[in-house]
């Protein structure tokens, strides 16, 4: 579809044509079914179509016929204004036949597609002449073609629906005039309305230009006073942050001198602390030694008791264990003499008198 300048205006305000930004035209869903088929079946007289469902087993009296989409390319060119203005129509036409279409032209169901252009070929026609004919009055040349292409193409959608025939249609116009010639008689209101229109176009695009030159000048100065408000506001918060900055270096140092006077203090106390803890092991170690002195001598005192008790104890005991060896040593001489004696049997004899002293 055209913009919303139309191809005169921009023909006329000296634009090139081919510049122009081509918009999608309109387009109404059809609803096309690629795979659509359908089933004449046979028996004798009698005869029935239907479309054909997914699960299918044909038979001998089947017949499957496939309904195409079929393209209908149409290309229709007018002159208007004694040759001045060229129109072109392009108009892309896609349709498919329906059920309901085949089921009232069963006679023609293998040629349908041809049959439908060779049919409504003609009333399309008519319905596109009668919109072309609508262009000679010129009202087109400040709106454009955009209502024109919308209109054919629904008029040829309508006629293909109203028939039960599915369609899609995309109409384009477009149009070319050719250079102004010398006036004619016959022509010269068609040439005059083209010069007063392009006078209109002119001054308007020279109006427009001089407000968009306006518009960016004030946009441009809106933009330096944006900028200027920027850099100041930029300038005070560097000025805020150079000042919370410092506040802050001036804080860290003071908190820093508060944290080395709190380690001071915590070192001489540590310190003292810590001298006080070594006065004490020292006078510990002291009493510890005094004491050890103190046992050690007392031990000694009570080892050498001990000693001396123990060496008059074993005295003791090697004196009694002599007696008593000695008594056994005179007791067991005293057996031995008395059995000498009985042996000798002899009361005489002079060792006896030894034995008793």
């Amino acid at each position: 579809m055209n913009t919303s300048h139309s191809d005169l205006d921009a023909w006329l305000a000296g634009e090139d044509l081919l510049e122009q930004a081509i918009q999608e035209p309109e387009e109404w869903i059809a609803g096309f079914d690629a795979d659509r088929q359908v089933v004449l079946m046979k028996l004798g007289p009698f005869q029935r179509v239907f479309l054909r469902p997914q699960q299918f087993s044909k038979r001998f009296y089947h017949q499957i016929y496939p309904l195409h989409i079929q393209t209908w390319p149409y290309r229709y060119q007018v002159k208007l204004f004694d040759d001045f203005c060229t129109v072109d129509v392009s108009l892309q036409l896609r349709f498919q036949a329906t059920l309901s279409y085949v089921q009232k032209n069963l006679e023609i169901l293998e040629g349908i597609n041809q049959h439908i252009q060779t049919l409504y070929g003609a009333v399309l026609q008519d319905k596109i002449n009668q919109e072309l004919h609508k262009l000679s009055d010129g009202s087109w040349i400040q709106h454009g073609l955009t209502a024109n292409e919308k209109r054919i193409a629904l008029s040829v959608f309508e006629v293909l629906t109203q028939q039960s025939i599915q369609a899609e249609a995309i109409c384009t116009m477009h149009a070319t005039f050719v250079d102004f010639p010398d006036v004619q008689l016959g022509k010269e209101s068609v040439y005059l309305h083209m010069l007063k229109k392009t006078y209109e176009l002119n001054e308007h695009k020279n109006q427009e230009i001089l407000r968009q030159q306006k518009l960016h000048e004030q946009q441009a100065l809106s933009a330096k006073q944006q900028a200027l408000e920027h850099l100041k506001q930029l300038a005070e918060m560097q000025r805020h942050i150079q000042l919370a900055e410092a506040e802050a270096q001036i804080q860290l140092l003071q908190d820093r001198e508060q944290q080395i006077a709190r380690q001071r203090e915590v070192e001489l106390r540590l310190r003292a602390e810590e001298i006080e803890y070594e006065q004490q092991l020292k006078k510990l170690k002291l009493e510890s030694d005094l004491q050890s002195q103190h046992v050690f001598a007392a031990q000694t005192r009570q080892s050498e008791t001990e000693m001396i008790s123990d060496s008059l104890a074993h005295q003791a005991l090697l004196e009694e264990a002599k007696t008593v060896a000695e008594i056994q040593r005179k007791q067991r001489a005293r057996q031995l003499w008395s059995e000498f004696d009985q042996l000798t049997q002899s009361p005489l004899n002079p060792l006896s008198d030894r034995n008793d002293e």
